[in-house]
C-alpha cells in the first residue's frame, strides 16, 4: 500500500491572524498618543488681563529705562551699630522700628547733607526739591508701588515708623491717594529681608535716584589687633540720573549714607 498523503497546511491569513489581533493599531504606533501632547504644551499658557495699576507700572519702567541715562554705584555698609541701636531704642520706647525705617530716616539725612543731590532733571533747568520726600517700595497684589514719606528728614524714627506702617498697609488695600505715591527726593527699595544679597533698582522718575537695599550678612574682617573678627555687612546700590548726579556727586550721597549708618547717633540728632 502507499503512504496516506500528508495533511494540507493551513491557509496563510489563519497563520497571522492571532499575532494581528493581540496588537492593537494605537498600541503598536508610538507617535499616535505624541499629537496631544505637543497641542497641550502649545495651550499651556493662561492669559491674565493686566490692571490699570500694572499698565501704568509697566509704562514708567519702560520710560525710565529708555530715557533716563542710569549709572550705578555700590558701598559695603557695617551694620553692627545700626543693629544694636535699634535693639536699644525698642526697648527703651516701646516702639517697633525695623531696619527699613532706620534706612529711610538715614536717607533723608544724607540729603540733608548733601542738597545738590535733591533735585530732577528737566530739559529747561534743574530743579530742587523744597522738602525731603523718602519713598520705599511696598509690594502690592495690584504690582510695586512707592508710597511717599514727606518731609522725613523733620520726622523722629517713630514718626516714620508709624508712617511706612500705615502707607503700606493702605497700599496692599488699594487705599493710597495719589498724592501719596506720587514724586519724592528718592526711593529706598529693600529686598534685605528675602535674603537678597545686592541687586540694581530701576529709577523712579521724576526721581533722579533709588537705594537698593541688600541682606545684612556676616563677614570675616581683619581686627586693627590683627585678629579676624565677624561684622555684620550689607551692601547698598546707588542708581542714579546721570543727568543731575556725576560720579563725584553719587559717591558724596554713598558715603555720606555710610557714615551715617555706620554712626547711627548722627540719625537720631
Amino acid at each position: 500500500r502507499e503512504p496516506a498523503p500528508p495533511a494540507p497546511s493551513p491557509p496563510p491569513q489563519a497563520a497571522t491572524a492571532a499575532p494581528a489581533a493581540a496588537v492593537s493599531p494605537a498600541a503598536s504606533s508610538p507617535s499616535s498618543a505624541r499629537p496631544s501632547i505637543r497641542s497641550k504644551a502649545h495651550r499651556s499658557h493662561e492669559d491674565i488681563p493686566t490692571t490699570q495699576m500694572r499698565k501704568i507700572i509697566a509704562k514708567r519702567l519702560l520710560e525710565s529705562k529708555n530715557q533716563l541715562p542710569h549709572q550705578y554705584m555700590t558701598v559695603e555698609i557695617e551694620m553692627d551699630n545700626l543693629i544694636k541701636a535699634r535693639v536699644a531704642y525698642n526697648e527703651l520706647s516701646g516702639t517697633k522700628v525695623s531696619v527699613n525705617d532706620l534706612i529711610i530716616k538715614a536717607c533723608a539725612s544724607a540729603l540733608q547733607k548733601v542738597p545738590e543731590a535733591n533735585a530732577y532733571w528737566t530739559p529747561e533747568a534743574l530743579k530742587f526739591h523744597p522738602t525731603i520726600d523718602v519713598a520705599f517700595a511696598a509690594a502690592t497684589p495690584a504690582g510695586l508701588v512707592t508710597p511717599v514719606v514727606r518731609g522725613a528728614d523733620k520726622k523722629s524714627i517713630a514718626e516714620i515708623a508709624s508712617a511706612t506702617k500705615d502707607l503700606a498697609g493702605r497700599a496692599r488695600e488699594n487705599k493710597l491717594m495719589p498724592e501719596e505715591f506720587q514724586g519724592g527726593s528718592l526711593s529706598v527699595s529693600n529686598l534685605g529681608m528675602f535674603a537678597i544679597t545686592e541687586f540694581v533698582a530701576v529709577l523712579n522718575p521724576p526721581q533722579s535716584a533709588i537705594f537698593a537695599v541688600g541682606s545684612t550678612v556676616p563677614k570675616a574682617v581683619m581686627g586693627k589687633d590683627g585678629v579676624v573678627e565677624t561684622k555684620q555687612s550689607m551692601m547698598v546700590t546707588l542708581s542714579h540720573d546721570a543727568r543731575v548726579m556725576d560720579a563725584a556727586l553719587a559717591k558724596k550721597l554713598c558715603t555720606t549714607l555710610q557714615g551715617l549708618i555706620q554712626n547711627p547717633a548722627l540719625i537720631f540728632m
